[in-house]
């Protein structure tokens, strides 16, 4: 009788470590593109589901190409939801992800026309970003909307977990309002509202929050201004009175330099993609992009 107790003790963390990797191998699996739609997605779904993120964290949606082992690790994922226009390269994949559903989340939201024509994002598999601006997660009421979707999407395809989803919803709908809210409230006395963008990343943004883009020195990226475009963005300079201009980290500023140093211009880092800090989310990604827009234009 001892030596069968000590059988069955002995086997335990075998059997208990057989279980766990059981549930881990029934754990549904998604992913998205960029790290707020993974954060949006992990609010949603909760610590029980996998969400895999795609783009590296500090990468460029504009020159990122997928490697063998991403693909790999996407095999599993149930749902691939993507931005659109700034990450169509997923779609050049999507034969070899047989399991997956990718939702481009573009369909949801009410989208801006491009404020430049020839406004390019590198894809030639589609032709959204040629009409329509896709930054359109860079305000937090569309935020809401993202979540919405992906809580539909998940509460069809898990209905035993549709109640978790649906009040993960609800409670993360809740705070993404009162962000929302407050980023309106933090603009509305801001007297100088006038932005210089390197990228023009921002309209969603200003159009939410009471601002408004004046110039912009690349209106892809990549793609230089010209002289003429250069007498242009000087004159805005000086006729508005600017004093600096709101770059990305994900994207070289070299060519900014003269400009910098003849204007006399700061140049103040926004972030449109996040998760590059330590504990990052979506909401504290925008609500540390607006600090930064206001400490710059208050001054």
């Amino acid at each position: 009788m001892l030596c069968r107790w000590l059988l069955v003790i002995l086997l335990l963390p075998a059997i208990s470590g057989s279980a766990a990797a059981e549930k881990e191998s029934k754990r549904m699996t998604l992913a998205a593109t960029i790290f707020p739609i993974v954060d949006i997605t992990r609010r949603i779904a909760g610590p029980d589901i996998r969400v895999v993120q795609i783009l590296p964290a500090g990468a460029s949606p504009h020159t990122f190409d997928l490697t063998p082992g991403q693909v790999r690790e996407l095999q599993e994922a149930r749902f691939i939801f993507k931005i659109g226009g700034v990450d169509d390269w997923i779609d050049s994949v999507a034969d070899s992800l047989p399991r997956a559903v990718i939702i481009s989340l573009h369909k949801y939201v009410t989208l801006r026309p491009m404020a430049e024509k020839g406004h390019d994002h590198g894809s030639a598999t589609a032709s959204l970003h040629a009409e329509f601006d896709p930054h359109y997660w860079l305000r937090a009421d569309n935020g809401a909307v993202i979540a919405k979707k992906i809580a539909a999407a998940l509460v069809e395809a898990d209905p035993a977990r549709a109640g978790t989803y649906k009040t993960n919803l609800a409670d993360y709908s809740k705070q993404l309002d009162a962000l929302h809210q407050e980023i309106k409230k933090d603009f509305s006395s801001l007297k100088n509202n006038r932005m210089m963008v390197f990228h023009d990343a921002w309209r969603y943004f200003a159009g939410a929050y009471g601002l408004e883009i004046t110039a912009v020195f690349q209106t892809s990226p990549g793609r230089e201004p010209t002289p003429r475009d250069m007498q242009e963005l000087y004159s805005q300079v000086k006729h508005f009175g600017l004093k600096a201009i709101f770059s990305e980290p994900q994207l070289s500023t070299a060519s900014l330099e003269p400009m910098l140093e003849d204007l006399g211009l700061e140049l103040v880092v926004l972030d449109p993609l996040g998760g590059t800090v330590a504990n990052d989310s979506y909401a504290r990604m925008l609500r540390r992009n607006a600090q930064a827009i206001l400490g710059a234009l208050g001054r």
